[in-house]
């Protein structure tokens, strides 16, 4: 009767373990994380070692089930936005490969718009390998100071938009200013604030930078978003409607928000009064 007893005791204990064992099996022979281990009912915080390791189990299933997510869909829409410009490079390449039956202005025009078509795909492409990329390196870091940031990031501005005024107010507060970041990052980042807030600036108005010691605010004079394009400026590829004519892949904002997050920092958009 004990050794019954025993065996049943240690069934129960360890059906956790074999829950967990076989779910970790399933995942690993089929690739899908959306799978989860049935905990035990029990009054909160006092479960065993074991349904607490189930539970911990089930929090990076669900972190690495959220990150296959993310990579599927980046994929899916890159191949979505890929596949545009690659079909007009294509048909450009052909049409150069019969030159000899095009006159002259023909051949330029075709040259112009393939070397034009693929300074775009080569510009997206390098956009999405900043996307892919989730966090910061530790070692690149170092301390940053944000006012002479801002300063250049504003000054290259200028000289790529000479029809829109920048100007940049930085707070007594904020002018020695060093967080850590890596450089070359958050200099993408504000740039391309500024060439959004640009591209949507009319010739001849201002974009005003400015910095404090808890935010660097970004604003323009133009149209302004719309109020049910505001939840989502911030996601890949996305571009309002008044905005598909304009140049751009639409990875800028996102690009932006992913490398603020990674220095610990919010981005965030809002119509102005």
């Amino acid at each position: 009767l004990p050794a019954l007893l025993g065996a049943g005791a240690t069934r129960t204990g360890l059906a956790p373990v074999a829950r967990l064992t076989a779910t970790a099996e399933h995942i690993a022979a089929t690739r899908d994380p959306r799978h989860r281990i049935e905990l035990p009912a029990g009054p909160p915080g006092r479960e065993d070692e074991v349904t607490r390791l189930a539970g911990s189990f089930n929090t990076m299933l669900g972190e690495l089930e959220q990150s296959v997510t993310a990579q599927r869909r980046l994929v899916a829409d890159a191949s979505h936005e890929l596949r545009t410009p690659l079909t007009a490079l294509r048909t450009n390449a052909e049409l150069l490969a019969r030159a000899d039956r095009l006159s002259e202005a023909q051949r330029a025009r075709a040259s112009a718009a393939l070397t034009r078509q693929l300074r775009e795909v080569t510009g997206l492409v390098n956009d999405l390998i900043e996307l892919a990329r989730d966090e910061e390196p530790q070692p690149l870091l170092e301390t940053v100071r944000i006012a002479a940031l801002a300063e250049h990031s504003v000054e290259m501005a200028r000289a790529h938009w000479p029809e829109v005024a920048f100007t940049l107010y930085v707070d007594d507060a904020a002018a020695g200013l060093g967080l850590p970041g890596v450089p070359s990052r958050l200099s993408r980042l504000l740039t391309n604030l500024l060439d959004n807030a640009a591209k949507f600036s009319p010739a001849g108005s201002a974009v005003d930078v400015a910095l404090s010691t808890r935010e660097l605010t970004v604003r323009d004079h133009g149209p302004g978003i719309a109020p049910e394009d505001l939840p989502y400026v911030f996601d890949r590829f996305y571009r309002a409607e008044t905005a598909r004519a304009l140049p751009g892949s639409g990875l800028g904002l996102a690009m932006a928000r992913q490398i603020a997050r990674a220095h610990g920092a919010e981005l965030t958009a809002e119509e102005g009064a």
